[in-house]
């Protein structure tokens, strides 16, 4: 007996599929097609319009475009599970098979693309060979999308797998309604047999034995295919009203899915064992089944009762003695998955966090809509970029250490820079999460924009460095910053000195103008300090009215001649206060710089320090150094 050959567009609902592979095409951006084996097009999505607008309007590079495709079917014919091609026109197709019950009976081209960036000379010669207006086809070239060779062979797989399964659901149906036929025919045959037997059982006895044999043979063989089917079956008789149905045949596959022994329905109303029926639509369908002989299919629906509940597909036939049946499957399953997978999809649709899947070559294989309205590109670009795009300092030749490290893990958690479209840098907190599906590894990673916190912490950091009333550093960020001078010092052994000032009489200045007209001071004071000395040099106030300056690479006699010039600007400084008043101060300055290298910032602050001292004690407004 010849095999039938199946028909892929028979297997499979037009629309869906074809609303499927644009869907497809708008999230990955890889053109695709099905092209079954007698060259009918079942679905294309995304053609290019350097293919559209030129190669395939040109009668030159048309003929190259034919040549590509040729070459890709015969690699397919040869039994090739998969094929690329780069054809005379300079872009790149693959194509694999598409097997339905060991037949090839279609094959998915994919392609349209490059696998490495395209050489623009080469399509400005073809521009001018061919008479292609130069602008308008380079401008359709970039449109076309560079990936890799490996990416390029996942993603027609999947279209393949896809295109696969659609084909073997239609498939699998169609094995449902010819078993249905089956059982049809063999009924019918019993129905000839019987009749014609039971004529001969007039005329001869022997005659009626054999035949009695022959029945027995093929209600074996209804009932094996009747019980053993994975389908669910059940068989009806209808009521003399036509309204309700008598359960005469239930198989074991339906037992199972309606946990419900055949002992306890044969016999038994539909209505009654069934009481969600009516609800559910199945008995509108079987009431018109038996009054018109035609056969309807159920699509998935929802069955709920008390007792059971859960999603049915069914498909209702007549048999010629009247009988109705019902093949159905149990499909909660699958709805269930549906589900899931919608719920999941509009929860990482609208998740406040950026959601990447990123390939193991470093590739995004899918974005959020989070992550494109942060990062201010579209899906498409963002699909077309790998994650050294994005992240500054991440390099390509650190990518595979770091996937290596993702790998051995499992799971990383870190900090990075992101660049947005606009130019704008902000900075994130990323949680790599590494999942291999199907063969293939994956980086699933959710990354948060952490400005905000980045800009507190920062705030923070500078609030417990710097006094709060002068605006110079606190004596322990004073104290920090000594202590690394010295260690710069030891390093490079340029010199170091020490400045201590002291306000004189500010207790004066407390009593006679005001504690407000003190804190004016101690402002001025501070304002005098960052204007007149270095960037390098760095003041700071121990406290109350006394302060302290760095100066690095500064010897002593350097360092006497700041001091003089910050005591004459103080001096000559005047601070009007709410009185009326004018405020003048003055400073006493006391000079040290390092000469002991086993020093400490310490020592040398208190060397400073017996200068000031000096300088109090000879009469105020005045500079005194300390030698060792």
């Amino acid at each position: 007996m010849s095999e039938i050959t199946i028909k892929y567009a028979q297997l499979v609902d037009l629309a869906s599929l074809q609303t499927l592979m644009d869907d497809l095409y708008r999230v990955i951006g890889i053109p695709n097609a099905i092209i079954d084996t007698d060259g009918i097009v079942i679905t294309s999505a995304g053609w290019q319009d350097a293919c559209v607008k030129f190669h395939r309007v040109n009668h030159n590079t048309c003929r190259n475009c034919i040549e590509s495709d040729t070459a890709l079917v015969e690699s397919m014919l040869k039994g090739e599970r998969f094929a690329i091609y780069k054809c005379l026109n300079g872009l790149v197709d693959s194509a694999m098979p598409i097997i339905v019950e060991g037949q090839h009976v279609a094959n998915i081209f994919t392609g349209q693309c490059f696998i490495e960036p395209p050489d623009l000379e080469f399509f400005r010669e073809q521009a001018r060979r061919y008479g292609f207006e130069e602008a308008s086809y380079l401008q359709s070239i970039s449109k076309v999308p560079v990936i890799s060779k490996l990416r390029l062979e996942t993603i027609t797989k999947m279209y393949a797998e896809l295109a696969h399964t659609f084909a073997k659901h239609g498939a699998d149906r169609s094995q449902q309604k010819q078993a249905a036929a089956e059982l049809a025919e063999l009924n019918n045959e019993l129905n000839r047999r019987v009749e014609e037997r039971t004529e001969q059982l007039i005329q001869n006895n022997q005659h009626l034995l054999l035949e009695k044999r022959a029945v027995a043979a093929s209600e074996a063989r209804l009932s094996a295919l009747f019980k053993h089917m994975s389908s669910g079956v059940a068989v009806y008789r209808a009521s003399e009203d036509g309204r309700d149905f008598t359960i005469i045949g239930f198989n074991k596959a339906a037992e199972q899915i309606e946990k419900i022994t055949r002992k306890e329905l044969i016999g038994k109303k539909l209505t009654e064992m069934f009481p969600g029926i009516s609800e559910f639509g199945l008995l509108d369908v079987i009431r018109r089944v038996a009054r018109t002989g035609e056969p309807e299919a159920f699509p998935p629906s929802f069955y709920r009762d008390e007792r059971i509940q859960g999603w049915r597909e069914s498909y209702v036939y007549k048999l010629p003695n009247g009988e109705i049946v019902s093949i159905y499957n149990d499909v909660t399953e699958r709805k269930l998955a549906e589900k899931a997978l919608h719920l999941t999809q509009f929860s990482v649709d609208r998740a406040t966090e950026c959601l990447y899947w990123i390939t193991a070559d470093a590739r995004f294989q899918f974005v959020n809509n989070t992550a494109c309205e942060v990062l201010g590109y579209s899906r498409e670009e963002l699909l077309s970029f790998s994650v050294m795009d994005i992240d500054k300092y991440l390099a390509a030749e650190d990518w595979p250490a770091h996937w290596r490290e993702l790998k051995q893990k499992g799971a990383l958690k870190m900090e990075a820079i992101h660049r947005c479209k606009d130019g704008r840098e902000i900075p994130v907190e990323v949680a790599a999460n590494y999942l291999v599906f199907e063969g293939l590894e994956y980086n699933c990673a959710f990354v948060r924009d952490i400005s905000e916190r980045k800009a507190l912490q920062a705030e923070l950091e500078r609030q417990a460095r710097i006094d709060y009333l002068t605006g110079i550093a606190n004596r322990r960020y004073f104290m920090e910053q000594g202590e690394a001078e010295l260690a710069r010092h030891d390093r490079y052994g340029n010199p170091l000195s020490v400045l201590m000032l002291d306000i004189d009489y500010f207790k004066a200045v407390n009593d006679n103008f005001g504690h407000a007209a003190g804190d004016q001071a101690l402002k001025k004071l501070g304002s005098i300090l960052v204007d007149v000395l270095r960037e390098i040099d760095i003041p700071g106030r121990m406290g109350g009215e006394e302060f302290a300056i760095l100066l690095p690479e500064t010897g002593l006699l350097k360092a006497i001649d700041v001091a003089e010039r910050l005591r004459s600007v103080v001096a000559s400084s005047a601070i009007p206060v709410e009185s009326g008043q004018i405020l003048k101060f003055t400073v006493s300055i006391g000079v040290a710089t390092l000469i002991d290298k086993n020093s400490s910032i310490g020592d040398l602050l208190n060397l400073a320090d017996k200068g000031l001292y000096q300088a109090k004690h000879s009469g105020r407004n005045k500079v005194c150094s300390f030698s060792q």
